[in-house]
């Protein structure tokens, strides 16, 4: 018998933030509609959207044969899959992307702030600030580089702000082929 005022166990609901990268991958799978299903379905897992992803995924060049029904198809799966939730850039968010790039730049990183780390960092910025739990990427040049980690953990210990977990595409997929 429980000696405590309430003995229920709750579930922890996972908030997480997909890198663009993430939903184009998505999309090359051949069972892509199971799961991101299966995403949508998970009680648990909740999957928020960023104005800069949607902006990365809208600005697809529409000229090469194929890409603007791909474009059209990456937009309509990143509206599902983040449907009701929404975070809106900020100038928190981007200076605290900035702070990162300080000091990533400090311990010798090489990528200039007008390359894909801006929005990396950005993206990392916004799960930071807004407390999410994991980050979903495939991109290990730039958003998990060991000098990128080493930012995010250093500049949020000093902002008192808790670092996302950093996950891969395929942990993604493992977990939701799992539950096919």
């Amino acid at each position: 018998k429980c000696l405590y005022k309430s003995c229920e166990i709750y579930q922890i609901m996972l908030r997480t933030l997909f890198d663009t990268n993430i939903y184009g991958n998505l999309l090359e799978e051949p069972d892509f509609e199971e799961i991101e299903r299966k995403i949508k379905e998970e009680k648990d897992f909740v999957v928020y959207g960023f104005s800069l992803i949607r902006k990365e995924i809208r600005n697809i060049p529409k000229d090469k044969a194929g890409a603007r029904k791909a474009r059209i198809l990456l937009l309509e799966m990143y509206d599902r899959i983040t449907e009701g939730h929404f975070l809106k850039n900020s100038i928190e968010i981007t200076n605290l992307a900035k702070k990162y790039y300080d000091h990533y730049r400090n311990l010798g990183g090489i990528y200039g702030w007008d390359t894909n780390i801006r929005i990396d960092f950005m993206i990392v910025a916004c799960a930071s600030f807004n407390g999410l739990d994991i980050v979903y990427s495939a991109d290990n040049k730039t958003m998990y580089n060991k000098k990128a980690l080493k930012s995010y953990e250093h500049i949020n210990m000093r902002e008192n702000l808790r670092t996302p977990y950093f996950l891969k595409y395929k942990d993604l997929i493992e977990k939701f082929r799992g539950l096919l």
